[in-house]
């Protein structure tokens, strides 16, 4: 069985299942804790072992990574050719593959583990028969949702349940909505039902993480991969924040934008909000586990040819609470960041109770807003003054690797973001 497995210097590049594999048995220890850091070997590895039984006729559960959470690529037998997001790839500029419509050929590959695999291997030890739902997160969400559902159907489960981070939360939101009959219940952690400031920012090129690949791009700056790639995806903008809960500005109006090389097409925002349009109102089997409490951008306005930003501690430093909330839903919080959420045990704890019972006591159902929260504000110029030099990735240290795509700007890169 061993003798066929890839060789251990790409354990980024291995399928899904190889790497439980891995974890269950013991094997490649050193190169899956590179990847995974120690802590998170020690725990995933346990998890594993404890997973590998699933009881027949368990209750099937598919778990949907958020935004970028699934690698992107060309499929390979035992080794994937990994575009999204394997280091050397980034380094050689080639992250402008993934640009649509010329990189509609590349394919979801997996998960990024790091953010998903001790949630799919909890909800395995409590006795549900986890899957992983990797998407092409590029893509319409309206289409991923059929995409999904197509997949329920194929797969022949008579009844499934869903749980989705960030945007696979919404994907499960719209593929419970178009169901027929076969999605039980979804769980959402931190999904931007009404938007989110994180696609204004990575359109914009000063989203932190956007700012941290580009510093690895020895070809292209974060307004390169913004204005080439990122302006080039759907999802991106059909995630914009609603105007009426988030204003003052209706961010799917070109004109709203600043006039430079960065500014969306009008096509795909008049896509995208009739997109918005269409996503269906709450319903009692959707269930959600807000972020609260960390400092999160709510609001953008236009000062001359730049946006300044709006930060104050109400959401999950990614989605503001205002945004992630709908009406007549069932909510429960947690002092939590947004990628923080599928690794957090009370999180997991809870999100089995919803799966069983579609109630917790673990997490309160309400929270109080917080008394006088300060707000600071940031303008572009200031975001653009982070990771402004090229990193070499061997000089990253294991953990800025790890970190790669949360909103962290590690020492490594050479910046920190100024007050206004």
């Amino acid at each position: 069985m061993t003798a066929a497995l890839p060789p251990p210097s790409a354990p980024h590049r291995l399928h899904d299942e190889t790497v439980e594999q891995l974890l269950a048995s013991g094997e490649r220890r050193r190169e899956l804790t590179a990847l995974l850091g120690e802590q998170a070997y020690r725990e995933l590895s346990e998890l594993a072992r404890r997973a590998r039984v699933t009881r027949r006729g368990a209750p099937v559960v598919y778990v949907l990574p958020g935004l970028m959470g699934s690698r992107i690529g060309t499929r390979g037998k035992w080794l994937d050719d990994v575009i999204w997001l394997d280091p050397v790839e980034v380094a050689a500029g080639h992250l402008t593959r993934l640009a649509l419509p010329r990189g509609a050929r590349l394919v979801p590959l997996g998960v990024m583990l790091l953010n998903a695999l001790k949630l799919k291997l909890s909800l395995q030890v409590a006795g549900f028969d986890a899957r992983f739902h990797a998407y092409d997160w590029r893509g319409s969400v309206e289409t991923l949702a059929r995409e999904l559902n197509a997949r329920i159907a194929a797969e022949g489960a008579r009844e499934v349940l869903l749980v989705g981070h960030s945007m696979g939360g919404v994907v499960a939101r719209l593929a419970l909505a178009s169901d027929p009959g076969r999605i039980a219940r979804v769980v959402q952690l931190g999904s931007p039902n009404n938007g989110s400031f994180a696609p204004v920012l990575a359109l914009r090129a000063v989203y932190p993480t956007v700012r941290k690949l580009a510093a690895l791009d020895l070809r292209h700056s974060a307004e390169d991969l913004a204005r080439i790639v990122f302006r080039t995806l759907p999802a991106l903008h059909e995630l914009l924040p609603d105007a009426q809960l988030a204003g003052p500005l209706d961010l799917f109006d070109a004109t709203a934008w600043p006039d430079d090389a960065l500014r969306p097409e009008r096509a795909l925002l008049a896509d995208a909000a009739a997109a918005r349009g269409r996503w269906p109102a709450a319903d009692p089997r959707c269930l959600h586990v807000v972020g609260v409490r960390q400092e999160t951008v709510i609001r953008a306005e236009l000062r001359g040819r730049e946006f300044r930003y709006t930060l104050r501690d109400e959401g999950d430093g990614t989605v503001p609470q205002s945004l992630a909330t709908l009406p007549g839903a069932l909510h429960w919080f947690v002092a939590e960041k947004h990628g923080g959420l599928p690794n957090n045990g009370r999180v997991i704890a809870a999100t089995v109770d919803l799966l069983r019972t579609g109630s917790t006591d673990r997490l309160p159902a309400a929270t109080r807003r917080p008394r006088a929260a300060a707000a600071r504000t940031v303008t572009e110029s200031a975001l653009r003054r982070v990771a402004p030099h090229k990193v070499r990735w061997q000089d990253l240290s294991a953990d800025a690797r790890r970190r790669l795509l949360e909103p962290v700007v590690s020492p490594e890169f050479h910046g920190s973001v100024p007050p206004a």
